[in-house]
């Protein structure tokens, strides 16, 4: 059992099913007798989504990815170069060749089963724009083992601790430099890495900015979005109300008519209670008196 072929399986599963997976395999490992490999299967971090979903991009996306590292060497070259026109060209480039890959990576997740948020998505443009502008991030890409989001701050190479799963499954880069014994050339190369450190410095502020903006934007949106809720439900609801208020009204009537009625009811009956009673206290005299004449009689 090798661990990084386990990792390199591992690493492929969506992020929901990885701890079970990883718990599994790392039984699997002790049960054989393998104490140390499984101690460190069980130590393998769980990817987050946005690194998931680089990981799924890099094994699925090969195309997108490409050209994100393709654009990455150009730019390279033509800092080196100090061919201004030509980083011009390649810099208007750059935010279109992030958005193709960024939505690509989002297409494998969720054609997985995986829902990618606007925060992870910004996490994987940041972890694209290092591997573009770093080879060792570039590296750690590759792999396919990556474990949480890379930035760059332009200045400096990007901290890939605790990036990749395995160490050992980052390819060696190779940064020796032809010709490094050219001082004009080095000093050329210096003076560019400063003008790009200067330009991502601007670009990470704008960046910033926008993120900020879109934030806010977002919340707007869901806000409005409530409000219309809640508008639609208090519009709902007066409708339900006005409903049951007319019905209310219908039979209010209804019961007004029939109240009325049955009051004239009542004076009917009290006027017939008392011509009954008074026929009644006559027909009572009558046989009183008709009582008396006959006990009268002889």
């Amino acid at each position: 059992m090798d661990l990084a072929a386990i990792a390199a399986e591992l690493y492929t599963l969506v992020p929901s099913a990885f701890t079970a997976a990883r718990t599994a395999r790392a039984k699997e490992a002790k049960s054989a007798g393998e104490a140390e490999l499984a101690k460190q299967l069980a130590q393998l971090p769980k990817p987050s989504t946005a690194a998931w979903a680089v990981n799924m991009l890099v094994r699925h996306g090969t195309k997108e990815f490409a050209g994100v590292l393709e654009l990455g060497a150009s730019l390279g070259r033509a800092q080196e170069q100090q061919d201004h026109d030509r980083l011009r060209t390649l810099g208007q480039q750059r935010p279109r060749v992030l958005g193709a890959a960024v939505e690509q990576a989002r297409a494998v997740a969720e054609g997985l089963g995986v829902k990618i948020s606007c925060a992870a998505a910004m996490e994987i443009e940041a972890t694209l724009r290092a591997a573009m502008t770093d080879p060792g991030a570039a590296a750690a890409l590759r792999s396919g083992q990556l474990v949480r989001s890379l930035s760059t701050n332009g200045l400096e190479p990007v901290d890939l601790s605790g990036a990749v799963a395995v160490a050992g499954a980052i390819p060696a880069v190779d940064t020796t430099e032809k010709g490094s014994d050219d001082g004009g050339r080095q000093r050329g190369r210096k003076d560019s890495q400063r003008g790009r450190a200067d330009s991502e410095r601007e670009r990470e502020k704008a960046q910033a900015a926008l993120v900020e903006a879109e934030r806010s934007a977002d919340k707007a949106d869901l806000e409005l979005a409530q409000a219309e809720r809640e508008k639609s439900e208090a519009v709902r609801r007066s409708e339900q109300l006005a409903v049951e208020v007319k019905a209310a009204k219908d039979k209010l009537a209804a019961l007004q008519q029939e109240l009325a009625a049955t009051e004239w009811a009542i004076t009917l009956a009290e006027r017939n209670r008392k011509q009954a009673a008074r026929t009644a206290a006559r027909e009572r005299r009558t046989a009183e008196s008709a009582r008396a004449r006959l006990e009268g009689l002889p």
